[in-house]
C-alpha cells in the first residue's frame, strides 16, 4: 500500500527589485532655444492665446461652427510662430536620450562610446546624427543645434501637416465615446473642429521638437513626457484635463446659451493649457519631472512556501 504524504518546499526567492521597472522613458525635456527673444516670446505666447480665445468668446457662442474654422487658422499661424521662435526642430537636440540625437529608423538605443565602422557609415542599429544641418551653429545650451529661421520654416510646415491630419481622428472618437453629442449629426462638425483645436495646442509643438520619434511618441502615449521649460508637456496635459473638466457645465440644467457643444470645452481645453504653461514655463515647477504611470512587476516581499504530495510505499 502507499499513502499521500505533504512535503514543504523551500519558499522562492523574492525578485530584486532592480527589475520592478518594466519600461523605461528615455526621452529629455524640450528646452528653449538660447536666445533671449524664445523665452521672452513663450512668456506672451502663454498669455496671447487665452486672450484671443477671451476676445472670440461671444462669436463662439452666438456661431459656433465658423467661429471654430476662422479660429483654427489663427491659432495654428500662433502655434507656428511660437515653434519657430522659442523650439529646437526634431534632429537638432538630444531629444531621444541623453546619447545623443535620433534619426528615426531604428528603436535600438546605442551608446555614444560605441565603436565606428569604418567607411563613414554608423554601426548596426544606431541611426544618430553626429552634426548638425548645415549651416547650422552650436548653441549656448549643450546638445542643441542653433538654426536660422529659414532652416524653421519647413520642419513647422511639416509638423503643421501632422497635427492637423494624424490626431484629430482619434481625438474626436475620444470624444464622442466620452459622450460628445451624435445627434443631430451637424454637431459632429462642432467636434471635429474641437479636436482640431485640441490637436493644435497640444500636439504641434510635440511634432515640431519629437519628430515623428517611435520612443517619444511611446512616451506621449504613457503620459511619461518630463515637464519642460518651454511648457510644451504641461500645455498637453493640462488641455486634456481641462477639456474633461470643461465639459461638466454642458450637463447643468441651467439652460443657458453658453451652455452649447462645445462651448465649455473650448473653454477648458485654453484654461488647463495655459495653467499648465505657466506652472512650468513661468513658474518653472516640475520641471524634468514625469508623471509616472508605468507598470512594475510585484515584488514578493513574503515569499509563500509551496506543497507537493509524495508519494510513500510501505
Amino acid at each position: 500500500m502507499s499513502s499521500s504524504l505533504t512535503r514543504l518546499i523551500p519558499p522562492t526567492p523574492a525578485q530584486s527589485s532592480a527589475k520592478a521597472r518594466l519600461l523605461t522613458p528615455t526621452t529629455q525635456p524640450i528646452p528653449l532655444q538660447s536666445s533671449a527673444l524664445a523665452k521672452r516670446y513663450s512668456y506672451i505666447h502663454t498669455a496671447l492665446v487665452p486672450a484671443y480665445y477671451y476676445l472670440r468668446a461671444s462669436e463662439l457662442v452666438k456661431d459656433p461652427l465658423p467661429t471654430l474654422i476662422t479660429d483654427v487658422v489663427v491659432v495654428a499661424l500662433v502655434q507656428a510662430l511660437f515653434c519657430v521662435l522659442s523650439l529646437p526642430t526634431a534632429g537638432s537636440w538630444a531629444s531621444g536620450t541623453s546619447g545623443g540625437k535620433i534619426i528615426e529608423g531604428t528603436a535600438t538605443i546605442k551608446s555614444p562610446k560605441a565603436s565606428k565602422v569604418t567607411g563613414g557609415a554608423s554601426a548596426v542599429g544606431s541611426m544618430r546624427k553626429k552634426v548638425g544641418p548645415v549651416g547650422a551653429k552650436s548653441s549656448s545650451r549643450p546638445g542643441v543645434i542653433t538654426e536660422s529661421v529659414g532652416q524653421r520654416v519647413m520642419p513647422t510646415f511639416f509638423s503643421l501637416v501632422l497635427t492637423l491630419v494624424v490626431p484629430p481622428i482619434p481625438l474626436t472618437i475620444i470624444a464622442l465615446v466620452l459622450g460628445a453629442p451624435l445627434y443631430p449629426t451637424s454637431l459632429l462638425y462642432h467636434t471635429l473642429l474641437l479636436a482640431l483645436h485640441v490637436s493644435l495646442l497640444a500636439f504641434l509643438p510635440i511634432f515640431y521638437a519629437h519628430g515623428v520619434s517611435s520612443s517619444a511618441w511611446r512616451d506621449v502615449a504613457a503620459a511619461w513626457l518630463p515637464f519642460d521649460e518651454a511648457g510644451v508637456w504641461a500645455g498637453t496635459v493640462g488641455a486634456m484635463v481641462g477639456g474633461w473638466v470643461g465639459a461638466v457645465p454642458i450637463a447643468l440644467d441651467w439652460d443657458r446659451e453658453w451652455q452649447k457643444w462645445p462651448c465649455t470645452v473650448v473653454w477648458g481645453v485654453v484654461l488647463g493649457w495655459t495653467m499648465g504653461r505657466v506652472l512650468t514655463s513661468v513658474v518653472g515647477l516640475g520641471v524634468g519631472k514625469r508623471i509616472d504611470l508605468s507598470e512594475t512587476e510585484e515584488e514578493n516581499h513574503h515569499a509563500r512556501p509551496e506543497f507537493v504530495l509524495a508519494e510513500k510505499s510501505r
